[in-house]
């Protein structure tokens, strides 16, 4: 299992490579001009840069949003188990009271 994980972590850096040596073209990315009048700045970058930060970033958005949505779903999850687990220690304790002596006998001998 571990062969094909690096094979395919060879594959896909590979392809990276070769993805970057196609793309260098450099990108010029205008900055706004929030901070004032005349402050406008430009970043160049190369588009295969680009386009990494652009999937890595939606990647790392997308993870915390699932995380957030099944933030709920865990929770219950996590209530019910509690719930669960305390009723089935008051059903071992109501059945305590109503064993007869032959049956707790037979339990312990379980």
């Amino acid at each position: 299992m571990k062969l094909w994980r690096y094979t395919l972590g060879i594959v896909g850096l590979i392809l990276f490579t070769l993805f970057s040596l196609d793309n260098s073209d450099m990108v010029r990315i205008n900055v706004p001009e929030l901070l004032g009048p005349n402050t406008e700045k430009s970043v160049y970058l190369p588009v295969y840069l680009l386009t990494t930060l652009a999937i890595f970033t939606g990647v790392i958005i997308g993870i915390f949003i699932e995380y957030l949505r099944n933030f709920k779903i865990r929770k219950a999850y996590n209530e019910n188990n509690r719930k669960l687990l305390k009723m089935k220690k008051e059903l071992e304790k109501s059945k305590e009271k109503f064993l007869t002596e032959e049956e707790k006998i037979f339990n312990l001998l379980d």
